[in-house]
C-alpha cells in the first residue's frame, strides 16, 4: 500500500514541516523525501510539526528563513506554534494575526 504524503519539507535546512492536511496525534507524517515521523499531538492543516528537536532560544526555519524563535524546547514531532514560539518582530500576546 503506497503512504501518501501528508506534510510538506520547504527547503532542506528546514527544522520544521507545514501539514498538508490534519495529521492525527500518532500518525505517521512523510514528506515527499521519504521523511517519516510520527505526530506526537495533532497537527492542523497549514501548521508546523517539528522535524527533530528543537531547543529553547532556538530559530525556527522554515523555507530556509527564520520565522520565529522557540520559547521552550519543541520535542521531534510535536506542534511548533504561538505556544512554543516567539515572534522575532511581533509580541505574541498583542500582535498575532491568527
Amino acid at each position: 500500500m503506497t503512504q501518501l504524503v501528508n506534510m510538506i519539507i520547504l527547503d532542506e535546512g528546514d527544522n520544521v514541516g507545514v501539514a498538508l492536511r490534519d495529521i492525527a496525534a500518532g500518525e505517521q507524517a512523510r514528506s515527499a523525501n521519504g521523511l517519516q515521523l510520527p505526530a506526537a499531538e495533532r497537527i492542523v492543516q497549514g501548521h508546523k510539526v517539528a522535524l527533530r528537536n528543537i531547543a529553547e532560544a532556538e530559530k525556527i526555519i522554515r523555507f530556509g528563513v527564520a520565522v520565529g524563535i522557540a520559547t521552550a524546547s519543541i520535542p521531534r514531532g510535536h506542534l511548533v506554534h504561538i505556544h512554543n514560539v516567539k515572534s522575532q518582530y511581533l509580541n505574541n500576546d498583542e500582535d498575532h494575526y491568527e
